[in-house]
């Protein structure tokens, strides 16, 4: 950082890269490490208070900076090929849209049916005639006013986080380079990093009704076959082990096993 308090892009060494396989244990690290927040108290102040689309943004809260931000950053916490050449050939959260799931989440109550609860049985993904998951269930009055609580209180917390992205990238994350966008989500100010996080698995796995695993790159990556009704399982596949999944260790489940096994 120089001294007018913007950060030196040139300068700053990424402390954070990961890459596909590295990303779920760094799931874990970060709620266990205690990180430094450089945004804290000095930026309370001009923070909004929610977020908010405005008219012809294209999205359902987020602004057009917003997004970019809030897609850049889930890029560098699950990177694609666009982010890390090492993800050839394996989609990351921009690859999957996780940006826009995450926008519709925090949105999901300004259609109706609110976009909660997906309907069923079936998504027509196998066989069936149309997709009943595209049609949402109608919320209760209790849910209703459950959802509207939880949303508000998520779509305040998107708001501060974001522009403590900004801030500590020394002015617009999205616009900043890798190594210090990496400094800054390892900060991981007032959790949001942790929360981020969170909705980008949901967004980069779900199903793709609720706005993300856009083509089912997400599904596709790690051999999940998504929902097969009504076609299902054979008995032979029900019966029949297709053998031992894979297993990569790692430097803390080694450690987490000897402990066990030590005891």
């Amino acid at each position: 950082m120089d001294e007018s308090g913007k950060v030196n892009n040139d300068a700053v060494a990424s402390p954070f890269r990961l890459n596909r396989r590295q990303v779920f244990q760094a799931a874990g690290l970060v709620g266990l490490l205690e990180f430094v927040s450089a945004c804290s108290g000095s930026t309370s102040k001009a923070i909004r208070t929610t977020v908010s689309a405005p008219a012809g943004s294209g999205h359902v809260v987020f602004s057009d900076h917003q997004f970019l931000v809030l897609e850049a950053a889930t890029a560098r916490l699950i990177p694609g090929p666009m982010d890390d050449p090492s993800e050839m050939g394996h989609p990351g959260a921009r690859e999957a849209g996780v940006a826009n799931y995450i926008d519709r989440m925090l949105g999901a109550l300004s259609v109706h049916p609110a976009r909660i609860y997906a309907g069923g049985p079936f998504s027509g993904r196998n066989g069936a005639s149309g997709d009943d998951m595209a049609s949402f269930i109608v919320l209760t009055p209790a849910q209703y006013r459950g959802w509207t609580q939880r949303l508000a209180k998520l779509r305040s917390q998107y708001a501060a986080g974001l522009e403590a992205l900004d801030h500590a990238a020394g002015g617009d994350f999205a616009a900043a380079v890798p190594a210090v966008q990496d400094r800054v989500l390892a900060e991981n100010p007032d959790g949001f990093t942790d929360l981020m996080f969170s909705h980008a698995i949901e967004g980069m796995y779900s199903a793709p009704e609720y706005g993300g695993n856009a083509g089912l790159v997400g599904w596709r990556d790690i051999g999940f076959p998504g929902d097969v009704q009504p076609v299902g399982y054979t008995p032979a596949q029900v019966s029949t082990s297709d053998g031992p999944d894979v297993y990569e260790p790692t430097t803390l489940a080694h450690q987490v096993l000897a402990l066990v096994q030590a005891g």
